[in-house]
């Protein structure tokens, strides 16, 4: 896999296909975790399990996963799983990015990050229904991973109740969730770190926001960025 902007910053790690991975139930135990504390025992997995599907193959300083997500358009979400080695030596620092592609432009735009200190930049909640349903081809397409992968970077303050519980109650229960509807009540309204961004939307229906990082920061009038990325992702 090649990602450009990792190259310029002389990150030595190997990039590999990790789509395997959203078929454990412990991968989504620690996907979610940031979220809401309880999530590693949503899903009946064990604690071992658990920690080792994170210390072994999420957060390896070697090897980094990358989930793809495509969208219509040829335009496609990139989910990195970051692990930096600090000095001194086995102390790490772990973020997972999510990055747009818009077909025929590089770099990409960044969307978002969930990282130790909490979850930065984000989508709207319109925007995630979309993404979540199936196109293009490769990565994963089952929709109920799609909603969940995006999920720890929904950031929108709007979001309908009536469309957020019934749609995220069933990924989670195809998923392997042991209490769906309660879990999804806590995801909605006990989350444990991150912050709704403000958005505002002109007269183009172009959506910026007020959270870093992410391309639709409300920077400069003639920033390109939050136009390329709002059509990209327009519901």
């Amino acid at each position: 896999m090649d990602f450009p902007q990792y190259a310029a910053n002389e990150v030595d790690a190997e990039f590999y296909d990790a789509t395997a991975l959203t078929s454990n139930p412990a991968f989504w135990a620690y996907h979610l975790c940031g979220l809401v504390s309880e999530s590693p025992g949503w899903f009946g997995v064990p604690e071992a399990e658990f920690r080792r599907l994170r210390d072994e193959q999420l957060f390896n300083p070697l090897r980094w996963p990358v989930l793809r997500i495509p969208l219509a358009g040829g335009h496609e979400i990139v989910i990195v799983y970051e692990t930096y080695e600090l000095i001194p030596a086995e102390e790490y620092e772990y973020a997972v990015q999510y990055w747009l592609r818009i077909a025929g432009q590089e770099p990409p735009h960044i969307l978002g990050a969930a990282e130790m200190e909490g979850a930065y930049g984000g989508i709207r909640w319109p925007e995630l229904v979309k993404a979540a349903a199936p196109a293009g081809t490769g990565g994963i397409q089952q929709p109920s991973a799609r909603l969940l992968a995006l999920l720890p970077i929904l950031t929108d303050a709007d979001i309908p109740q009536s469309e957020f519980l019934p749609m995220v109650s069933a990924a989670l229960r195809e998923q392997g969730a042991t209490a769906p509807e309660a879990q999804t009540q806590a995801l909605l309204t006990d989350r444990q770190y991150g912050e709704d961004a403000t958005w505002s939307v002109d007269a183009e229906g172009i959506w910026t926001c007020d959270t870093w990082p992410n391309s639709r920061l409300r920077t400069h009038s003639h920033n390109p960025r939050p136009a390329a990325v709002s059509r990209a992702l327009a519901p």
